[in-house]
């Protein structure tokens, strides 16, 4: 296995209005994944042109080292990265997001593309602009929350310092090389950034990253056992550094246990738009708080396991 390339058609002469190609980066373990021939199938209906654009299928490695790879192979002026559960809902997505990123740097869509007839785990997390519940408390979505309904402040989406970088995240080539590429995780790249990078008004990004609720946080344990911890991590969803972080991570945890905050924002998300996905907050917030501490527990005890070992070999040696 390694990198597959599909619509690779050679390159033609450009217009001067077109003068950027396209790479599209897209890792997946199981090419196979009916996810990922639907977002395949929504490429194909794009209005770019494809004799303009490359789609790379990476599945060498982990998710991030795969982006990396796609960056270091890709021919186009500017790359966008697609996560194998994502769809376009939008025939001129490609192409707004290509033109914003040629001519800001780095661009993506603002929300989520939310709809009632999408599964209640799908519509909770575009609700709430992440499938995350501790990004939001500490302000940090990847996209703008269909919660800011409810609240004037988040109005104004500024992606700077979010958890970007990831699901139809594009951006210039010659900007996203110069980043760290040896130790790749999307966040921290994309924030090593220094252009501008756009919020396009728009929801045609579907994430499919919901279904099964266990299997959902399955994914999410493993992801945090690969990458949360990773002493190369520049970005931190949680900065202890940063007293705001600490008192919004200490509130999470308040509103999560006790549950009626949790509770109390579904319901005024709910008088807001009626749909019965904003009731999974409650109990999103507290799972997600357990597998935190799980996990932390988890590498805690990994790290004194090999700490105690180190020591017991120096003391042989």
């Amino acid at each position: 296995m390694g990198e597959k390339r599909v619509f690779d058609a050679p390159l033609s002469g450009l217009k001067k209005s077109m003068d950027c190609k396209l790479s599209i980066v897209i890792p997946c373990k199981d090419e196979n994944d009916p996810n990922l021939k639907e977002l395949l199938e929504s490429i194909k209906k794009q209005e770019f042109p494809t004799n303009q654009m490359e789609v790379l299928v990476i599945s060498e490695g982990t998710s991030e080292s795969a982006k990396a790879i796609g960056i270091r192979k890709a021919k186009g002026d500017v790359i966008g990265f697609l996560a194998s559960d994502n769809e376009l809902t939008s025939e001129n997505a490609l192409h707004q997001l290509w033109w914003q990123a040629a001519v800001d740097g780095a661009a993506y869509t603002r929300y989520y593309h939310y709809s009632k007839n999408d599964n209640s785990l799908n519509r909770y997390f575009s609700l709430m602009g992440c499938n995350d519940p501790l990004a939001f408390y500490m302000k940090k979505c990847d996209r703008g929350p269909l919660v800011m309904l409810l609240n004037e402040k988040y109005s104004e989406f500024d992606p700077k310092g979010k958890t970007v970088g990831d699901n139809g995240f594009f951006v210039k080539k010659e900007l996203i090389q110069k980043t760290d590429l040896d130790n790749y995780y999307h966040i921290d790249n994309a924030n090593e950034i220094n252009s501008k990078i756009t919020a396009i008004n728009s929801s045609f990004l579907w994430h499919k990253t919901g279904g099964n609720i266990f299997n959902f946080f399955a994914r999410r344990f493993r992801y945090g056992l690969q990458h949360a911890f990773n002493k190369n991590r520049r970005w931190h969803l949680v900065d202890f550094s940063k007293p705001q972080d600490i008192r919004r991570l200490a509130w999470f945890v308040v509103a999560s246990i006790s549950i009626i905050p949790t509770l109390m924002l579904s319901i005024r998300g709910w008088l807001k738009i009626q749909d019965k996905a904003w009731f999974w907050h409650p109990a999103i917030c507290l799972i997600t708080v357990f597998m935190y501490s799980v996990l932390t527990a988890h590498i805690v005890l990994r790290n004194t396991y090999r700490w105690l070992f180190a020591r017991m070999d120096a003391r042989t040696a």
